[in-house]
């Protein structure tokens, strides 16, 4: 009957502050139903068979197991003292954690319908949100959108017919220009400039280029190069020099061509020199050459000529043009005066009205004789006029400084 109430103590359970009660009990009653002398019972023999019941009594495995404080109370209600106790409690052995019993917590409530309902909450938050922004976009920024879309689509167009109508002009610029320039003559592309064409030795070159306050380095190589050949040709009896000769007369004309700052310009001059088609290569077998060596094989000496270019033909408009100065009239070679005509006619008619100064006088004379005759009014008019102008002249002829012209 123990073992079943404290079974079922054990089992059940059973809350942290009855547990010493509940121990306390079971303790009792599994006292009480040991083979221990209760007080009613009569007084036992011995002290020593009182103490030999008591220590049977403590190892009993389901006493064993009980609480100490209710051993030693239920040890003390039986006669025994605290002495005898604290002995009997020291031979018990050395017991076990007391395993608390099995007790399975409450299972949590289910969290599913809140997390159901925070995702509820979620989407519709989402659905409201994403319908407002729509909302937002095709009341707002929809029509601006097309709006602008429009109106790039329309500046793309205008830009595309602004840029046709302009390749179009273009093309038909092109082609004007090249139908006029077929009739234009063609600029030469190695032609001299002017001051320096007329020279024909580096002196005169150079004079002309101080004149002009034109450095050496500002000298055109054409014509540098071609004064250079024509001073050698007049030293050598008409021979073309080699490229060595050509440098040689330069340089004893112009010291600065072999000093360092000289020598980028005679670069110049040798590549006008060897690519500019007026000065022409002869290339003639060097006489130093010995027999054995092949003719093909013999280093070739070359000597360089100057070819003036060949004047262009005139195109159709130069020649329309020549012939339209031919058929202008030249002006005489006397230059005249601005003034000369005006004065010319004004001695004229000074002269008229000195020579009619006394014919009023004998009209009105011959009014009155036989044989005259009466002036109409338009002739009247002219004699009033002639005598206003004659009085004119005579009053600024009067103060006119004697001036003498130059024809």
């Amino acid at each position: 009957m123990a073992e079943d109430k404290e079974y079922a103590a054990q089992s059940s359970p059973v809350a942290p502050d009855t547990a010493l009660a509940q121990s306390e009990a079971s303790t009792s009653a599994s006292i009480a139903s040991s083979p221990l002398p209760s007080p009613s019972q009569p007084e036992p023999e011995s002290r020593a068979e009182l103490l030999a019941k008591a220590r049977a009594f403590l190892h009993q495995p389901q006493i064993q197991r009980e609480n100490d404080a209710a051993k030693r109370r239920f040890l003390a209600e039986k006669g025994l003292n605290d002495a005898e106790i604290q002995g009997l409690m020291r031979e018990l052995p050395v017991q076990m954690p007391v395993v608390p019993p099995r007790s399975y917590p409450q299972p949590p409530p289910s969290n599913l319908p809140l997390l159901l309902l925070g995702l509820v909450r979620l989407f519709s938050w989402i659905a409201g949100g994403s319908a407002a922004l729509v909302f937002i976009y095709y009341r707002m920024f929809l029509p601006r959108v097309t709006a602008t879309y429009i109106a790039r689509g329309s500046l793309k167009s205008h830009q595309l017919s602004l840029i046709r109508k302009l390749n179009t002009s273009l093309t038909a610029l092109k082609e004007s220009q090249a139908e006029v320039a077929a009739v234009l003559p063609r600029p030469e592309p190695h032609k001299e400039p002017a001051p320096f064409a007329a020279c024909l030795s580096i002196d005169t070159l150079l004079e002309r280029a101080k004149k002009q306050e034109i450095e050496v380095s500002g000298i055109p190589a054409i014509s540098l190069l071609r004064c250079a050949i024509s001073d050698f040709r007049k030293g050598s009896d008409s021979r073309n020099p080699r490229t060595e000769e050509v440098f040689q007369v330069m340089e004893g004309k112009i010291p600065w061509l072999v000093s360092k700052e000289g020598a980028p310009f005679e670069n110049h001059l040798w590549d006008t020199l060897s690519t500019c088609p007026l000065f022409v290569p002869d290339s003639t077998p060097s006489p130093d050459s010995t027999s054995a060596v092949p003719v093909a094989d013999a280093p070739a000496i070359i000597h360089w000529a100057y070819v003036p270019p060949a004047p262009q033909a005139p195109t159709a408009l130069m020649q329309s043009l020549n012939s339209l100065s031919a058929s202008i009239p030249k002006p005489p070679s006397e230059r005249h005066s601005t003034l000369q005509h005006a004065l010319q006619t004004m001695s004229d008619f000074t002269g008229y009205i000195s020579s009619q100064i006394y014919v009023p006088f004998a009209s009105s004379v011959s009014r009155f004789t036989p044989g005259g005759g009466l002036l109409g009014p338009a002739e009247e008019e002219v004699r009033k006029e002639i005598r206003a102008l004659k009085g004119l002249v005579l009053n600024r002829r009067s103060f006119m400084p004697t001036t003498t012209l130059r024809h």
